[in-house]
């Protein structure tokens, strides 16, 4: 069995259409792409009196003269995860003052832009491979209702899922407190329950396990991020940025209670690449989405395990 593992694109759609290119490249026979799957932002492109287009981004003025242009703008912006929102200039003023008509634009360009992902899938991925979409601590729960209508079987959480060669997945959405109180977050205490339930659902041996959670176990090369001050700027020490463990205690500790045979977590950007816990030899493909950059995981199981597995982007 050949996997194939990527996380954190946060809506970059250059990241999305390389793992739509997976099967082709690396024939695997799963494919996982795990939370956080939605964007952070949107950003207006304001139509002018003259019937061009504007609008402001990284410092720069982009500028659209034409259709063409307009939808190089778009592209543009979609493949950095950012939202793109063509409008008036009164649009802009009206939700400037309506925060609560931004919560709802931002909840719709989220939904459908996964409802295009979905869609895609569908479409681009072989029927003969799995495919699953988990979201992650970022992402709004509104996302679950298109993920979970693929006929595919496209949505992994609250169950056991059958891979192949007798090994099946536990998938787990929810991470430990962050400074950004996001969607998905739960105290240690409430993590440790909900994991229980999950154990529940195992009833095979669990080196047949690969849990696919999305916040990396406490205390590893893997869950390291820069430390914040209380402004949530960067610390840094003799020129280099100071690093913190910010992972789970409790999936550590579920880790190496239920010793499953591979953990695949995400979350921390920063800190690509593999540890142990405990007999878990836990994996975090880090993530470069706003450069448009697909960084994954390709692990080889055979009927005693993991076989090889290499880094990929």
């Amino acid at each position: 069995m050949k996997l194939f593992f990527a996380a954190d694109v946060h809506n970059s759609e250059l990241a999305f259409r390389r793992f739509l290119s997976v099967p082709k490249l690396y024939d695997v026979d799963v494919l996982i792409l795990s939370g956080d799957l939605t964007g952070k932002s949107i950003v207006p492109i304001v139509e002018r009196e003259d019937g061009s287009y504007e609008c402001r981004f990284r410092g720069k003025v982009l500028r659209a003269d034409s259709g063409e242009k307009l939808e190089e703008i778009k592209a543009e912006l979609l493949n950095r995860g950012i939202y793109p929102y063509v409008c008036t200039r009164q649009e802009v003023e009206e939700l400037k003052n309506r925060p609560d008509m931004v919560d709802r634009l931002f909840q719709k360009l989220i939904v459908d832009r996964i409802r295009d992902w979905v869609e895609k899938l569908e479409e681009h991925i072989p029927a003969d491979r799995l495919v699953f979409l988990t979201p992650g601590n970022d992402d709004i729960f509104e996302i679950d209702e298109p993920i979970k209508g693929s006929g595919r079987g496209l949505y992994p959480l609250g169950k056991l899922v059958e891979l192949e060669n007798g090994y099946a997945m536990l998938s787990f959405d929810y991470s430990n407190p962050t400074p950004w109180n996001t969607p998905r977050e739960d105290s240690e205490k409430g993590l440790w329950k909900r994991l229980e339930k999950l154990a529940d659902l195992v009833d095979r041996d669990w080196r047949k396990i690969i849990c696919n959670f999305h916040v990396p176990p406490y205390g590893t090369s893997i869950d390291l991020a820069p430390k914040l001050d209380k402004n949530l700027r960067p610390v840094y020490r003799f020129g280099e940025p100071e690093l913190v463990n910010v992972g789970s205690r409790s999936v550590r500790r579920f880790l190496e209670e239920y010793k499953p045979l591979v953990g695949l977590h995400g979350h921390i950007h920063e800190s690509a690449g593999y540890d142990k816990v405990g007999e878990t030899i836990v994996f975090n493909p880090g993530s470069e989405y706003t450069a448009g950059i697909l960084k994954g995981l390709l692990l080889e199981f055979d009927e005693d395990g993991l076989r090889k597995w290499a880094r990929l982007g």
